[in-house]
């Protein structure tokens, strides 16, 4: 691979201008008022039209030339019921060739790779064959076919994603909202720019355009051979070392942008020197790792993943954002696991940010949207079957005070009429004790710390405080059973509690009662909408590209369905988050699988 000649210290320049131009320049889809095509039919059709309409009608209904795809025997059904609602009449043909608005919609299928998709899924390279010389009825049918066709695939895979998450991974729960295929062939059809209506079904998020254009930026740095690979092996490198792997280090810290050409140079180049001490501090910011400047395996391998790898990153994770509902909610508290942050939003201004921490990766958070609807003020913790299994009652059997030092009490079962049990009464070597109940009373010491956030959902998954605040310094995060530990909770109890219109409680309030062990439950006035998300590839206000570790293997199986055949990938057997967690019981008191 040849090294890219011009340092890209520019790169964030280049992302957020071309984001200025699609904001500017993003075409909506044709109104009544707009101009569109004729669609009256002449008195007296002539002959070639009536052949083009046979050949239209026998298309649709054999299907030949137009077959394949994971969803076709569907999507020619709605193809024949939008041209049963125009009598056979073409969209796409006008006066016995291609119209101009063809050659628009063409276009925007060949683009699709501008938002991470293969053109090929749309039939480009036929649509191309077939606008140079197709020039008989029944190559015009099959053009005509093929167009409606695109549209609809290309739309759908805009708006929704092109693939369905829970037949990829079983910790995806996304419930995908597919453009009706009736309306969406309508408004391409009748649009003065069909391609322009189809790209506007895209995510009008700002995340989604900024990630577009970080692709676009990616794939030049790809084509211009990327960069050089650092060096691996050795010893960690260190700042005020000398070292010959230095300068591959500069060199692939200038191709993007962190290193600038205007830094100094040292005179020795093997040199570590402080300029190049900063821009590995930012390179390793920008990529979820920690920045303290020292290379190394983990930074040797961030800064050796490909330029090409990276384009791939930037797609999946636009497809990502494709699956997320178009309105996430007028205020919304959104999630990234892999970031391992939360930011609450109102409108689409970012209120409130907070780091968390997330699953292990054998318990692993899943990706889910919810609505939150209560918090909950010193809560107890039921301790789920597994870990009290595994964890609690093996301690309880070497030490019998160990349950009373960590504020844990013993429940007779799991029935809303349990008793307490003393420990000392239980045969902990021979004893049944799969039939107890673990509870962890509220306090201090309390695994949920003094409050969690409740948005009731299939996993039993929720944010709550910890006493473990040291672990939020950490830059990797996945310490958890499932459930997402969030810092300094009372701010964003209070965020929440102002936008969902919950009144009579301010910080005084929540400081006082969090002050005792009395567990109180404070419904909202109204849901937030919470969105679990998994993005490992995101683009700043500013423009700078960030990246983070695949900490789950996600993007491995995503890219992998993505590049399938059709995106016809399926999920590997694996058990959801609940079950691999031994969860509690749902709408049980204090469920949730967590431990410190």
């Amino acid at each position: 691979m040849r090294t890219v000649m011009r340092p890209l210290a520019a790169l964030a320049m280049v992302v957020a201008a071309v984001v200025a131009v699609l904001d500017g320049g993003a075409v909506a889809a044709g109104t009544p008022d707009q101009a569109r095509p004729e669609q009256t039919r002449p008195e007296q059709a002539r002959p070639e039209q009536t052949r083009l309409e046979q050949a239209l009608q026998q298309r649709l209904l054999t299907g030949v030339g137009v077959r394949g795809g994971e969803r076709e025997g569907e999507d020619l059904m709605q193809l024949g019921r939008f041209y049963d609602g125009r009598a056979s009449a073409p969209v796409w043909i006008a006066d016995g060739r291609p119209s101009p608005r063809a050659h628009l919609l063409y276009a925007a299928l060949a683009a699709a790779a501008e938002d991470g998709l293969d053109p090929r899924r749309y039939g480009v390279q036929r649509l191309g064959a077939l606008l140079e010389h197709g020039d008989s009825p029944d190559a015009l049918a099959e053009l005509e076919v093929l167009l409606s066709r695109g549209a609809l695939l290309f739309g759908r895979d805009l708006a929704a994603g092109r693939l369905d998450p829970s037949r990829i991974d079983p910790e995806l729960i996304v419930e995908r909202q597919e453009p009706d295929p009736q309306a969406l062939l309508r408004q391409v059809a009748e649009a003065a720019d069909p391609g322009g209506a189809v790209r506007a079904m895209a995510p009008a998020r700002p995340e989604y355009r900024r990630l577009r254009a970080a692709l676009a930026a990616y794939r030049t740095l790809a084509a211009a051979g990327g960069w050089l690979a650092v060096p691996t092996g050795g010893e960690t490198l260190k700042p005020g070392q000398s070292d010959p792997r230095v300068p591959a280090l500069r060199a692939r810290l200038a191709a993007t942008g962190e290193l600038s050409p205007a830094a100094p140079a040292p005179a020795d180049p093997q040199f570590y020197d402080p300029a190049l001490e900063a821009a590995v501090r930012l390179f390793q910011s920008r990529n979820g790792l920690e920045p303290d400047g020292a290379v190394g395996r983990q930074s040797v391998a961030a800064l050796n993943v490909t330029a090409q790898q990276r384009v791939t990153q930037i797609e999946i994770n636009m497809e990502r954002w494709r699956w997320l509902p178009a309105d996430l909610g007028p205020s919304y508290l959104i999630v990234n696991l892999a970031a391992f942050e939360l930011a609450v939003f109102e409108g689409d201004r970012p209120v409130h940010t907070a780091r968390i921490v997330v699953g292990a990766p054998f318990t692993r958070t899943p990706v889910f949207s919810e609505s939150m609807t209560y918090l909950e003020l010193n809560p107890y913790w039921n301790v789920p079957p597994s870990i009290a299994r595994d964890e609690i009652f093996p301690k309880a059997r070497k030490d019998p005070g160990y349950l009373a030092r960590r504020g844990y009490e013993l429940l007779s079962d799991w029935s809303e009429t349990a008793v307490p049990v003393d420990p000392a009464t239980v045969d902990w070597r021979h004893g049944n004790l799969n039939r107890y109940k673990v509870r962890q009373k509220p306090g201090d010491t309390n695994s949920l710390g003094r409050i969690k956030f409740m948005f009731p959902n299939r996993f039993n998954v929720y944010l709550h405080d910890t006493p473990s605040k040291r672990l939020f310094e950490r830059a990797n995060r996945t310490f958890s059973h499932g459930c997402m530990r969030v810092e300094n909770p009372l701010d964003l109890a209070e965020t929440v509690l102002r936008l969902t219109g919950t009144t009579g409680w301010d910080r005084a309030r929540l400081d006082a009662a969090i002050a005792g062990d009395q567990r109180q439950v404070v419904r909202l006035r109204r849901p937030l909408p919470v969105h679990v998300t998994y993005v490992t590839a995101f683009v700043e206000e500013d423009g700078t590209v960030a990246f983070r570790p695949d900490i789950y293997g996600r993007d491995t199986t995503l890219a992998a369905a993505l590049a399938a055949p059709q995106g016809r990938q399926q999920a590997p057997p694996r058990a959801p988050a609940a079950a691999r967690t031994g969860m509690a019981k749902p709408g049980a008191e204090g469920a949730g699988p967590v431990a410190e």
